[in-house]
């Protein structure tokens, strides 16, 4: 028995890491075949290719022998991968044409291939523990963590440098905070009424910081950053307090004083 499960255990690290492969050959190519200028809706209907590619070949790789909680970690996955191809895509946006940019694009092809790899194994981890406890889980939650920054980043940059009107632009992004947030909370098994308030507060940081800096006319790469610092800090502070024991004046007063922050950094940002 203990073989076949190695033999199983290695079978699926192997399509895992075809899967992986695979995104990052493509994308690696298409840069090379299509390094012209490409529509941006064009760019995001490729990432919405990759974005169920995704979520059909871990159903592949796992024989679909999933559970109903097993897809809220595929959908991580999938949208890691999508915030990659986009973040990727608009990175070297009417930029790649020259010898040095294509190491560069390969560099970063390379991260994303372990990356992706990483995610995937994280996927199966959770997936695993969901049949049987195993010490490894505690290391996927650790992966969904990082992971999830890096698609705040991504993504971050991705809707601001598109070009997209801001009616677009800043409720995609403020939803697609509350989507990370709520994936990695639920993976780490915050549930319920705890699990809406964190999120709830954990995308208002964020959003807060991302628009006291959203006119400072820095860079995207620059201001991506911000919301990032948000999610890092409100993480490691949301996840060990209990939301739901909070007084309703706490969280009244926790507003309060973000709101005041905003304001300060905002009048900042226009006197500079």
């Amino acid at each position: 028995m203990r073989r076949d499960d190695t033999n199983v255990d290695n079978e699926k690290r192997g399509k895992l890491l075809l899967l992986a492969a695979v995104i990052a050959l493509s994308m690696f190519l298409s840069k090379i075949i299509f390094s012209g200028q490409v529509a941006v809706w064009r760019i995001f209907l490729d990432a919405g290719i990759y974005f169920i590619g995704v979520i059909v070949g871990l159903l592949w790789a796992f024989n679909f022998q999933v559970k109903k909680q097993s897809f809220r970690y595929i959908f991580h996955a999938a949208l890691f991968v999508f915030s990659q191809i986009l973040f990727v895509d608009f990175f070297f946006f009417q930029k790649f044409n020259r010898i040095y940019e294509a190491l560069i694009l390969l560099i970063l092809i390379v991260a994303v291939f372990f990356a992706c790899y990483f995610v995937f194994l994280m996927v199966n981890t959770l997936n695993v523990n969901l049949f049987k406890p195993i010490p490894l889980a505690q290391v996927g939650r650790t992966i969904s963590y990082i992971s999830s920054i890096f698609m705040v980043y991504s993504l971050t940059f991705t809707f601001l440098i598109s070009g997209l009107p801001s009616y677009i632009t800043i409720p995609s992004i403020l939803l697609l905070y509350f989507i990370i947030v709520v994936i990695h909370y639920s993976n780490i098994e915050i549930e319920g009424r705890e699990l809406l308030r964190k999120a709830l507060i954990t995308t208002l940081i964020m959003s807060i910081l991302l628009a006291s800096v959203i006119f400072s006319g820095n860079s995207h790469e620059i201001i991506s950053i911000i919301p990032v610092v948000g999610y890092f800090i409100s993480v490691n502070m949301v996840t060990h307090e209990r939301i739901s024991s909070l007084k309703n004046s706490v969280i009244n007063i926790y507003i309060l004083l973000l709101l005041i922050t905003l304001i300060f950094v905002f009048i900042i940002n226009i006197q500079g």
